[in-house]
């Protein structure tokens, strides 16, 4: 028995539709979007973008989170909803830009990879950090309350030395657990401590 080919249902068509939608609302062309989509790592042509949208190729998990992470939106934004959402297009908020990492992300990259594995709280301090690192490198996540989503702004400048403060706390935080104790300065057990 030969296998029918799977036929693209209405979350699929859906979601094509919302990527369209989400992506104009930026301004960007598709090859715009699949160029952010092989920069996050993963690559996917202008023509595969083009058949998303149109509802003619199925979109997989991968690419589905992928496509979110670029534009900057939750998974559930581009899947459909009980109640429909506004319209995607009012609720943009400018043109939204993805960026490689900025130079204070770069850094605090190095830094934590440098640890090591990361164990106990160490994963969300890091996650904080990252979160600070972004923020510092020049935009924020703001809610959209027309879209539900959450959407990046340009930070105002004034509130980066409150950042970089928060940012160090939680970089300390992370590094604390690390501490060695320094109650046993040398290299031998204590076995001969009589």
């Amino acid at each position: 028995m030969a296998a029918r080919p799977l036929e693209i249902g209405e979350a699929g068509v859906y979601a094509g539709q919302a990527i369209a939608r989400l992506r104009e609302a930026r301004g960007w062309d598709q090859q715009a979007l699949a160029e952010r989509l092989a920069l996050a790592g993963r690559a996917v042509s202008q023509p595969i973008v083009s058949r998303m949208e149109a509802g003619t190729r199925r979109i997989d998990v991968d690419d589905l989170v992928a496509v979110a992470e670029v534009l900057q939106v939750s998974v559930g934004v581009l899947l459909p909803h009980a109640e429909e959402p506004a319209p995607v297009a009012a609720a943009a908020v400018g043109p939204v830009r993805w960026e490689a990492p900025g130079p204070v992300e770069t850094a605090l990259a190095d830094d934590i990879e440098a640890l090591g594995d990361l164990q106990d709280m160490e994963p969300t301090h890091a996650a904080v950090a990252y979160r600070l690192a972004r923020q510092m490198d020049g935009s924020r996540p703001v809610a959209c309350e027309e879209c539900g989503s959450t959407v990046q702004v340009p930070n105002d400048p004034r509130i980066l030395p409150n950042l970089a403060r928060e940012l160090r706390a939680t970089v300390a935080a992370l590094v604390e657990g690390r501490a060695v104790d320094d109650d046993d300065d040398d290299d031998l057990s204590d076995l001969g401590a009589v």
